[in-house]
């Protein structure tokens, strides 16, 4: 056989596996929601515990980030709340539409309120576990995060 015959069918089948491993690349993440079950912490300590029965725990979270109000400067959050698997428009990275809205309780004021964190992945495209929670820390322009990893 020619040698060029086999470089050219050597190449033309290293094209054909990349455009093959791209195409599967790209198809959209199955997200579930047990993925999300279990303890995510951050790189300042702070731990949220999201349980199967769709109960979370909140421990030392920056809450300033959540609500940006004077008052919440420097303040921990420390309570629990509910959680669930949201559509979340806005935010999205890597064609990730899902997002873990939690609603927390407030004890100083017996109120609530609420944080939908984005997901993101790893990989070339990042839509592929494991899975990471983040909301903006500020204008997302500046692309600084606070967050969470299981």
């Amino acid at each position: 056989m020619d040698r060029n015959f086999k470089n050219e069918t050597m190449v033309r089948i290293v094209f054909l596996l990349i455009v093959i491993f791209s195409l599967m690349n790209c198809s959209k993440p199955k997200i579930e929601k047990e993925h999300f079950i279990g303890k995510w912490k951050s790189d300042d300590g702070a731990v949220i515990t999201l349980n199967e029965n769709g109960t979370c725990t909140l421990q030392n979270i920056n809450h300033y980030i959540f609500s940006s109000f004077p008052e919440n400067n420097n303040k921990k959050l420390n309570t629990n709340g509910t959680w669930n698997m949201v559509n979340s428009e806005s935010g999205i990275i890597d064609g990730i539409n899902e997002g873990v809205k939690i609603i927390y309780e407030i004890p100083e004021n017996q109120t609530t309120g609420s944080i939908t964190f984005f997901i993101s992945g790893q990989g070339i495209h990042g839509n592929n576990p494991p899975w990471s929670l983040y909301v903006w820390d500020g204008d997302p322009d500046e692309m600084k995060k606070y967050e969470f990893v299981k």
